[in-house]
């Protein structure tokens, strides 16, 4: 008996029932950029890529997380660590399939610092496939 395939969730509201669950998540791949400084008024904004990624999903963030505003794009981060640069290049502004575990609530790794300093963590799909242009 062969195990049942991997959920294809491509709108918000597929993620909330998936929830640790193995996934192939479908949607835009964007390369987050991470802010240099902070900018002077007037000037333009310093920003870097430190190989942070989202995969981008129709719908809203808020079908899946309580605390979202209701106009909060709908996005799940790629994996713990930074993405290798050839694979953002090849595949930024693009639709994307890349199979992993989804988990909407990982726990905040806050190293015994006060929650109050601490972004809430933002959905994740763990152990990541290499991603592939979707159809």
């Amino acid at each position: 008996m062969e195990p049942n395939p991997p959920r294809r969730c491509t709108h918000a509201d597929h993620l909330r029932d998936a929830d640790g669950c193995i996934v192939r998540l479908c949607g835009i791949y964007r390369a987050v950029p991470t802010l240099k400084k902070m900018p002077r008024p007037g000037r333009p904004r310093e920003e870097s890529m430190l190989g942070e990624v989202v995969i981008a999903v129709e719908g809203s963030a808020a079908a899946y997380d309580p605390l979202a505003r209701e106009d909060a794009p709908a996005s799940v981060a790629l994996g713990d660590g930074p993405r290798p640069a050839d694979e953002i290049a090849a595949f930024d502004g693009k639709r994307v399939e890349v199979e992993g575990r989804l988990v909407l609530r990982p726990a905040a790794n806050t190293d015994g610092t006060p929650p109050v300093a601490h972004r809430a963590p933002q959905a994740v799909l763990r152990a990541p496939s290499s991603p592939g242009l979707a159809d």
